[in-house]
């Protein structure tokens, strides 16, 4: 095989493979041997088919497959060997070869469309600034989460007539059919008016009637109240009776101790200024995902506005269609490219940062990061000790589920986070003090911002 590689403008490349017969031929004769002892054709005992049969039989398209993986495995080699690194797996230009091409003639020019990585220079040091954020969790964000929390965690209480917002859970039966089913009715914003009339004022053992198609504006919503498949539905229709056994009301907690420990779990603590210093440090740690977050945000921009190289349009859009299945419309491409340029760009920078400061993500890495993921998630279903051979395990499970799709997005987190680590030590954070409602305010504007992009 022979091979010419063209560097051109805009980090585009084009790589032309002169390929002969010869190149793949003796694999093809061997793919065919070996296929042909271990056919089974009627006539013919096992091992004994003639390999002039079995080109017959599967020659075109194993003779497409293995031109195919030679030519692949040689283009990967040549670029290896020549130290020509590139973004993508190269795209082949041109009309593809047919079988039937590939079977009539000896000798093959294939073109490789290539984007080579640029050579550019960006700046790293302290006279780099980004802004970022310090959380100051002050004493008005615990008391306005103390509230949050009071509505979460109402305290239940048996009340003797119903009022608005109140649970009730009663016997209902349809009059025109045999419908029947206990159920707690909410009466809440989404009860309509008729209907929460006729239950307010009522006490247990009374009976209410009322429309069941005007308990909620969307009549839909009753087989969220009754359960039920469509055919129980359709008796969801025409005067309805309630006949109430139990009224519940939502009642403000006490700050006591009962309330500590349904907030935060038993024996975190013992009173009210002990809960307090800890829901203000749960509330720091909470919201360190996102300062940091929004810190990451931040230097991907100021290295993008700063760093300055060309890419090559027409391939990235081929590129880009291709790993849609060639399926978008020329619209679609062109509404899509920017985001898809953008982040091709920021995955060229970092690969040179990450390249320059000798940065690895280790495997090790990415199994402790899976490992923490997994833990964080059992211990919501209190299974939060796992031993050490139960979490290997569910590691590996992990990471190998999904074809390797698992392993690539903790792979991201963990190069990401390396990333980010790095840039921060070099260049200055000018990080501004806020209090929870105000990052906030931030985190709500800045989602607004990548919608509109």
């Amino acid at each position: 095989m022979e091979f010419k590689f063209d560097k051109k403008e805009n980090s585009y490349g084009l790589l032309t493979v002169q390929v002969a017969e010869s190149d793949f031929l003796p694999e093809f004769n061997r793919r065919v041997k070996e296929q042909a002892q271990r056919a089974n054709f009627k006539g013919f005992r096992q091992g004994k088919v003639p390999p002039s049969l079995m080109k017959k039989m599967v020659g075109k398209d194993l003779k497409m497959d293995v031109f195919n993986a030679t030519v692949g495995q040689a283009v990967d080699n040549y670029l290896k060997e020549n130290d020509i690194k590139t973004m993508f797996q190269p795209m082949y230009k041109g009309d593809f070869l047919t079988p039937e091409k590939l079977d009539a003639e000896k000798n093959f020019t294939l073109e490789f469309e290539l984007m080579v990585d640029p050579e550019f220079d960006y700046t790293l040091d302290k006279r780099v600034k980004v802004k970022g954020y310090e959380l100051e969790v002050t004493d008005q964000d615990v008391e306005n989460t103390i509230n949050k929390l009071m509505e979460t965690y109402p305290n239940q209480v048996d009340a003797e007539a119903v009022a608005e917002g109140d649970s009730v859970k009663a016997v209902f039966k349809a009059e025109a059919n045999d419908f029947e089913k206990e159920a707690v009715l909410e009466l809440d914003e989404k009860v309509q008016d008729e209907v929460k009339k006729a239950f307010i004022g009522k006490k247990v053992g009374e009976e209410v009637s009322f429309d069941a198609e005007k308990v909620y504006e969307d009549a839909k919503r009753l087989r969220l109240l009754f359960g039920g498949d469509k055919e129980e539905a359709s008796k969801f229709t025409g005067t309805f009776t309630a006949k109430i056994e139990n009224i519940s009301r939502k009642e403000t907690p006490a700050l006591d101790q009962e309330f500590f420990d349904k907030v935060l779990g038993e024996g975190k603590a013992s009173n009210e200024e002990e809960f307090r210093a800890e829901l203000k440090k749960i509330i720091g740690e909470a919201n360190e995902p996102a300062i940091d977050s929004t810190l990451a945000d931040a230097i991907r921009t100021k290295l993008l506005d700063k760093t300055s190289f060309e890419l090559p349009t027409d391939l990235l859009k081929k590129v880009m269609n291709n790993s849609n299945q060639n399926k978008l419309s020329d619209e679609e491409i062109e509404e899509k490219f920017p985001s898809f340029e953008e982040a091709v760009r920021w995955r060229v920078i970092t690969n040179k940062i990450f390249a320059d400061a000798e940065l690895k993500v280790e495997h090790s890495e990415v199994e402790a990061a899976a490992g923490e993921q997994i833990q964080a998630q059992m211990a919501q279903f209190g299974m939060a000790d796992m031993e050490e051979e139960q979490l290997s395990q569910f590691v590996q499970n992990y990471l190998t589920s999904e074809n390797g799709k698992y392993f690539e997005q903790t792979y991201e987190q963990v190069y990401n986070d390396k990333l980010i680590s790095y840039v921060k030590e070099k260049i200055t954070v000018d990080a501004e003090k806020v209090d929870l409602a105000q990052f906030e305010e931030i985190l709500k504007a800045s989602m607004e911002d990548k919608k509109k992009k």
